[in-house]
């Protein structure tokens, strides 16, 4: 066939946008008539040469081209082809690929037909089993005899099936998705796998194929011998070559791979037999040797015959000898032709088949018979057939159901035996017969498609079903129709469905028809004598052909007032076409209209959409023309599209501008400049151009003004000179159009002032100080004085000099200035006066003239003139986990008045022996600690020689003290801090030289003291390890505390805030910050959230000071810019343990329910406080905590200043208390208080509530119970510019141990919180999602831990507090009258004639054992000795409670008994003589102490013993005797009461 086809005048048709489609100049059913006549004419032509007159087309690619050739080789429609291809041609590009797109997607647009697999019937694939998944298993290949159709494959299952091959959706390759295995138990022999194909028409059309695909057998299962073991017997005389018995095995594989065959290992007695290789019978080979009751063994190899791979198995033969007098039993007329079983049989009590055996020993006549039970399921591995024994005969019955499909032959061996033990087996076939017991099902297609008005024997679908049967005679399956009949015939051996009539969608789209599969034989499942049958009912749906035009809504469409900035794909207007029929997709386009393709149209949507930057100024209204195509109809709409101007254009200033003006004070209010712009916006340029003026930077604000006509004013004077002036300014003008109002659009123009210079500063002096002029030296220039004038030349040198007339006398006498320089008239000795400020006014040569007063440092520099003398330091080193490596900690000091003299001296070990641990430089005498000395003190000596002009070459001995101490890392981590002002390190640790040594103490050594009597702990326990110099003479000074453990940094810090009035009276010093807190100053460090790290480093650092060095710790606080909280100090607290395989997970002692073991509850009773770790600054603090008051007031927690610090008053804080029983949140970010007070809920004493806290940046949030509701959330915001809560103090619980009202009066809080404490319980406290060990506060005082106490329980119980304290009463008036009793009863017995203060104690006063000897004569008197009272400064309840300690703490009995000796060695009262007597008893008499009080040389703190029980096991009798709570496990606190939340 050819094709012909006149392509004339193809650039002019292309330029055509009024060309249209043919098909649209003729009524929609003339057209469908000629296409019928033209294929008519096709058909009947014997020519295949074609030309058609039709208007002309458009230039068309090759691949067109050649698409439309196959098209009509294909389907003999080329009018109708070329017809669809002109009309979906187009002048515009975008609408041309619509077009084209149109015709590939829908394919040919005449009618959609339905593809079609190739050979589908002779599909037969296979694959091998044990394969790995993404095997290649076969090709599917479907054709559609539409063009340009794409087929896509899928494979068709049911969902709960699992999914065993894959399938590539484009080229029908089929993979495995599973392995295969046929052999048992799995028996996977064949697949059934259904292929659908389908198409990219419209509607899209499919057709399936079910094939099964085979799963070969692969030698992968050695045989298996069918016994597990054989012993057999024979007698001792034989015959050679009889048969002696036989073995088998079998082979769960199939055809050649399950062929087993037999030998015999050449190895023990091998020699005497030999085995039929294909039969397993083992003869007799050689004479028997042996006696009978002896044994012959033999190995058997069973190995099957394909070689590859090589399967095989081994198995030991024991063979008996016996006595030829003893025969083996014998089966009496066995049954050797295989029995024959249906696979239905059910009779399970009637014999298959019997079998009889005699002994062969008359005597012994008696058989024992056994089933074998094989090792497969073929030889009854499973039991399927059971046997029954009576007497001399044995019956097989069936034990289990029969199934043709998984079993076909069972191969079953009975054993006989006889007394002897003598056995014979008998080997029985069983073959199963295949009955009709499967009914027929169908594969997963459930539905078809035909098109309308197809011809009548059109496909529609194809059904397959299955029958599991196991052979043809019952698995061979026809179909037929259970209905529609008269509109669809099927294929009764293909299950093809085909069409009888003629379908209109538009009448009826779908039929549901029924389909019976029927097998081939009668049904063993029925005994009507009908076969099986399966129906299912299939859908089939009448596709639709694209038979109808599309057509608009509208012929017109409006979208008004598109802004001109509208952005890009910003959705204008969506137009709609509707088209009758379903299975037309419509295509929008843009045909005309698009000036500068401004628009894009959605293909499928008809949305159309901005492309373009629009402009009002260059086009303001488009008119589209918009067309709607199906593939072979259109229709066309106008779209009309107006444009509204917006404000795009930025002012424009007309001109650049710049001004000079003279510095100085601002003479008059006239405008320096005035600015003009204008707005391109408006096109008239007199009019008003509706523009105001404003100045762009904050710090010009101040100096200038501008008003909105443009006028530039002077509001303070402009500097000219440095340090801050400048000689020209730039102002930054913007200028704003809209008056300023809505959306406006500003330009931003530099305006240039320069300034004349006027002589309005004095010069000051530039000199490089100090000036170094040595002593000794006679009168002299000492040096030419320099100057310098922020001013211009003209106003400044020459300089005039001269000595202040406000100097002192001295400083007149001793110098003079001469013109510029500067002269001694005296001759100056240092060790007199070491330095000189002296004041020089310098004056400038402007007009008016300038002067000032600068100071000149001078120093008079150091000559050796004075010899040294002896000399003794001390060098105090800390060593950080005693890591350091070598490190410098001083200098060899001597007694000296000259300082600049080291150069003179020479220093060495004294007598010439190094130390060890040391080591010296001779040049300059510094000292170095080598890597590894441990703690103590050393004591190094030294001599130093010099040797000088003026002095004669001597030497002196120096001494140096040098203590070293190890600082664990428990100390840093655990250390409070304090920030001092106005002084330097040299100064902290200097010791003065003129004090007398026993009040030689530093600054340091003095703050040590202090603290050990504020944290009542000796001095020894208290380190002060870190000095650090900031700058502006602030000073950071770390320390540490501890008794057993080291206390916390709350208590250290919480304490020295409570005193740091006095401890700065003690030290003469001022603290800037107590707690040392980088995030404290708002925005200083981090624009939000903000947290301290403490940097800790192994490396220390040294300060020298003559008689005094001081090595320390290198720690110290680093803002880190994040969201800080509370981490625990380990992962699980209080003697919880880490959970195995879980990183944040505790295993916990009962009681402590928090995350990490925390002890949650807290209860406080009114007059008590508890100190926890403060909070960090965040973006987003969220605080929660439950709650169970019993008093409706009280100050519930606060978290603010504990102390008023006039250097750096900071305010802020915040407090939760309660007012008559509703929560009050007061919150000052330092700018001012907000009080949110809640209303809706009131805490009723005895029940448990949550409270939630929020405090943001612009709003601070309180919740009740999780309460979401508008009535019951607390809001407030924050008052002033600030934006965050900055507070370094601890988190304070229960009350404030600091006076608030004093507090509020001083930081002039608004309001002042409840100073009367808190009574309830406290639960569950989190900051930000981290949880608080609220019953281990670092300090408190009146708590009760846990919520546990009696009195608490009883409160919580509901009973009223008077009724309480009423029943307290009554008990305490009993105990008085029971007293009153118990002592006039001792009266009365004669009791008060004792001489009360002659306390002449035996072990008879007692009545204890031992009245009778003669121990009167000791006077306990002499054991007597006054009680030790020590004043404490403070009280800490809280740490003398073994229930409040922490468990993690390791108890130090070293230091406990240290203490204890400590406090003896200080009692004066304490007798010093020790005999056997002071040791002989025991008692509150013996100075040394009771050992079974311990009550000797203490203190009110140290009455409680509770700590003992911590000391460990052998502690934990004293812990029992003297603590207020049993040790360990012996308590017998019920947890269930204690305070109820």
């Amino acid at each position: 066939m050819s094709l012909q086809i006149q392509n004339n005048n193809n650039n002019s048709e292309s330029n055509n946008n009024n060309s249209e489609n043919p098909a649209q100049q003729q009524p929609h059913q003339q057209h469908k008539r000629k296409c019928r006549r033209q294929r008519r004419n096709c058909s009947n032509s014997n020519s295949y040469s074609y030309s058609y007159t039709c208007p002309q087309p458009r230039p068309l690619t090759r691949l067109m081209a050649l698409a439309i050739v196959l098209a009509i080789t294909a389907y003999c429609s080329p009018a109708l082809l070329v017809e669809a291809i002109q009309a979906g041609s187009s002048p515009s590009s975008s609408s041309s690929a619509s077009a084209f797109h149109m015709t590939t997607i829908g394919g040919f647009t005449g009618d959609n037909r339905k593809p079609a697999f190739i050979n589908c019937a002779g599909y037969a694939p296979s694959v091998k089993e044990e394969q790995p998944e993404n095997t290649y298993v076969f090709t599917v290949q479907a054709v559609d005899p539409d063009p340009d159709q794409e087929i896509s494959y899928s494979l068709v299952q049911s969902a709960a099936d699992r999914t065993k091959f894959i399938i590539n959706p484009s080229s029908g390759v089929i993979m495995t998705a599973h392995t295969f295995d046929r052999d048992e138990p799995i028996h996977e022999k064949f697949v059934f796998v259904t292929v659908q194909a389908t198409d990219n028409g419209l509607p899209p059309l499919d057709d399936v194929c079910t094939f099964n695909v085979t799963i070969e057998d692969i030698n992968d299962n050695p045989p298996v011998f069918n016994k597990a073991r054989y012993d057999e017997s024979m007698s001792e005389n034989t015959n050679l070559d009889a048969v002696v018995m036989s073995i088998s095995a079998s082979d769960f594989d199939d055809g050649n791979n399950s062929i087993v065959e037999y030998e015999i290992l050449r190895e023990r007695d091998f020699q005497y037999f030999k085995i039929d290789k294909e039969s397993g019978i083992i003869y007799l080979q050689r004479p028997i040797d042996k006696r009978p009751g002896q044994m012959y063994t033999i190995n058997v190899r069973a190995y099957n015959i394909v070689p590859d791979p090589l399967q095989e198995a081994h198995i030991e033969v024991r063979i008996r000898v016996v006595e030829s007098s003893i025969k083996p039993p014998s089966f009496v007329d066995p049954i050797d032709v295989p029995i024959y079983l249906k696979e239905d049989l059910m009779n399970f009590s009637e014999p298959i088949v019997t079998l009889r055996a005699v002994s062969n020993m008359p005597d012994k006549p008696e058989v024992i018979f056994e089933l074998i039970t094989g090792r497969t399921e073929q030889t009854n591995g499973k039991n399927t057939f059971v046997f029954n024994q009576i007497g001399n005969e044995v019956t097989i019955r069936l034990g289990k159901s029969l199934d043709y499909e998984s079993i076909t032959a069972y191969s079953l061996t009975m054993s006989v035996r006889n007394t002897f033990e003598l056995a014979a087996e008998h080997n029985i076939k069983i073959m199963v017969e295949d009955v009709n017991d499967n009914i027929p099902f169908f594969t997963e297609v459930k539905s078809g498609t035909i098109l309308e008005n197809e011809p009548p024997g059109t496909p529609v679908m194809q059904v397959r079903a299955f029958d599991m049967d196991g052979t043809p005679a019952n698995n061979i399956v026809t179909f037929e129709l259970a209905d529609n009949r008269d509109l669809f015939a099927i294929d009764p051996n293909t299950g093809n469905i085909t069409a009888l009539t003629t379908f209109d969608r538009e009448e009826r789209d779908f039929y549901n028809v029924k389909v019976s599969a029927t097998d081939n034989s009668p049904s063993s499942l029925f005994n009507n004598g009908d076969h099986n049958h399966g129906n299912q009912v299939f859908r089939i749906s009448i596709g639709d052909k694209n038979d109808h035009k599309p057509h608009f809504q509208q012929t017109t469409y409006l979208a008004d007032k598109l802004l001109e900035d509208a952005n890009t794909n910003f959705e204008v207007i969506e137009v709609k076409a509707e088209d009758e029929d379903n299975a037309s997709q419509i295509v929008y386009s843009i045909e005309s209209g698009n000036v500068g393709d401004a628009f894009k149209i959605g293909l499928k949507t008809g949305k159309i959409t901005v492309n373009q930057r629009l402009d009002y100024e260059t086009i303001t209204e488009y008119e589209l023309k918009v067309r709607a195509f199906d593939g072979i109809y259109d229709d066309f709409t106008t779209v009309i599209v107006k444009i509204e101007d917006v404000n795009d254009n930025p002012p424009v200033f007309k001109e650049e501008y710049s001004k000079t003006i003279q510095e100085g004070p601002i003479l008059s209010n006239d405008c320096i400049l005035n600015i003009e712009a204008y707005d391109p916006d408006i096109k008239d340029r007199n009019a008003d151009q509706h523009i105001v003026y404003s100045i762009v930077k904050e710090d010009h604000k101040k100096f200038l003004t501008i008003d909105n006509s443009g006028c530039l004013r002077l509001i303070q004077p402009l500097d000219r000179d440095p340090p801050n002036g400048h000689k020209s300014w730039q102002v930054l003008i913007a200028a704003s159009d809209q008056d300023g109002v809505g959306t406006t659009l500003k330009s931003v123009k530099p305006v240039i002032i320069t300034l004349e210079d006027v002589n309005d500063n004095a010069p000051f002096l530039i000199n490089q100080m100090p000036v170094i002029w040595p002593e000794n030296r006679n009168p002299g220039q000492v040096v030419q004085l320099l100057a310098n004038d922020y001013d211009e030349p003209q106003n400044g040198p020459p300089f005039g000099f001269g000595i202040d007339s406000e100097a002192s006398a001295d400083i007149k006498t001793k110098f003079s200035i001469d013109h510029d320089y500067l002269f001694a008239n005296v001759q100056f000795d240092r060790e007199e006066q070491k330095e000189y400020f002296i004041p020089i006014r310098v004056s400038d040569s402007g007009h008016p003239k300038q002067s000032s007063v600068s100071i000149l440092h001078l120093i008079i520099g150091d000559v050796n003139d004075n010899a040294m003398s002896e000399g003794s330091s001390r060098i105090f080193m800390y060593n950080y986990k005693g890591e350091a490596q070598d490190t410098d900690i001083g200098r060899v000091f001597v007694d000296d008045n000259d300082d600049w003299d080291l150069d003179d001296k020479s220093f060495e070990w004294k007598n010439g022996i190094p130390h060890e641990q040391f080591r010296l430089n001779p040049s300059t005498g510094m000292i170095t600690m080598l890597y590894g000395t441990q703690e103590g003190e050393y004591f190094l000596t030294f001599t130093v020689t010099e040797d000088a002009v003026l002095i004669p070459r001597h030497s002196v001995d120096a001494e140096v003290t040098v203590l070293i101490r190890t600082l664990p890392e428990e100390a840093v981590d655990k250390s409070g801090s304090i920030r001092f002002y106005n002084i330097t390190k040299e100064e902290f640790i200097t010791v003065k030289r003129d004090v007398q040594a026993d009040d030689n103490f530093s600054l340091k050594d003095r703050l040590q003291l202090s603290l050990a009597t504020l944290f009542n702990t000796s001095v020894s326990n208290v380190d002060v390890f870190t000095v650090l110099q900031n700058e502006n003479r602030t000073l950071d000074v770390r320390f540490s505390a501890h008794g057993s453990p080291y206390y916390a940094p709350e208590k250290l810090n919480g304490i020295v805030a409570q005193n740091q009035q006095q401890l700065e009276n003690d030290l003469d010093l001022q603290m800037l910050m107590v707690n040392i807190d980088e995030c404290l100053i708002e925005k200083l460090k981090c624009e939000s959230s903000c947290t301290n790290e403490l940097i800790k480093s192994s490396v220390p650092y040294m300060i020298y000071s003559n008689k005094s060095s001081f090595v320390g710790v290198n720690a110290f606080v680093q803002a880190q810019c994040v969201c800080g909280s509370l981490l625990p100090e380990s992962p699980c607290l209080n003697g919880g343990s880490r959970r195995y395989g879980e990183n944040d997970a505790c295993d916990c002692i009962e009681g402590f329910t928090g995350p990490h073991c925390e002890l949650v509850s807290v209860g406080f009773y009114g007059n008590g406080h508890a100190f926890y770790e403060p909070i960090s600054v965040c973006d987003n603090t969220r605080i929660s905590m439950e709650i169970a008051p019993q008093h409706e007031q009280g100050l519930v927690m606060y978290l603010g200043p504990l102390n008023y610090n006039p250097l750096l008053p900071l305010s802020d804080f915040l407090a939760l208390e309660l007012d008559r029983g509703y929560p009050v949140l007061s919150v000052d970010y330092g700018s001012g208080m907000v009080r949110i007070k809640h209303k809706h809920i009131q805490l009723q004493p005895g029940r448990s509530y949550q409270l939630d806290i929020i405090l943001q940046r612009a709003s601070i949030e309180m919740t009740v119970d999780n309460c979401r509701l508008s009535t019951c959330m607390s809001l407030g915001a924050p008052q002033g510019p600030n934006e965050f809560l900055n507070v370094n103090a601890p988190l304070l619980l229960g009350g404030a141990p600091v006076d608030l009202s004093q507090l509020g009066r001083q930081f002039n809080w608004t309001h002042v919180p409840n100073q009367q404490g808190f009574f309830g319980c406290v639960r569950n406290l989190t900051v930000n999602d981290r949880t608080y060990n609220l019953g281990m506060p670092s300090l408190s005082k009146n708590i009760d831990s846990g919520c546990q106490r009696a009195v608490a329980v009883a409160v919580s119980f509901g009973i009223d507090r008077n009724f309480i304290i009423a029943i307290i009463t009554c008990i305490a008036l009993l105990l008085i009258i029971l007293l009153a009793v118990v002592v006039q009863k001792k009266q009365k017995n004669g009791w008060h004639e004792k001489d009360i203060d002659d306390i002449r104690e035996t072990i008879i006063n007692y009545e204890d054992e031992g009245g009778g000897e003669r121990d009167t004569d000791y006077d306990l008197n002499v054991l007597r000795t006054q009680p030790f009272y020590e004043e404490k400064l403070y009280k800490d309840p809280h740490a003398l409670q073994s229930g409040m300690r922490d468990p993690n703490d390791i108890p130090d009995i070293g230091d406990f008994l240290g203490g204890k000796k400590e406090n003896c060695d200080r009692d004066t009262g304490a007798f010093t003589v020790d005999d056997v007597r002071h040791y002989a008893y025991e008692g509150d008499g013996n100075s040394d102490g009771s050992l079974s009080s311990l009550a000797s040389c203490t203190d009110d703190g140290d009455l409680n013993f509770d700590y003992l029980s911590n000391f460990g096991p052998r502690f934990r009798k004293l812990a029992d005797m003297y603590g207020e709570e049993p040790s360990d496990t012996d308590s017998n606190v019920d947890d269930e009461q204690g305070w109820r939340i």
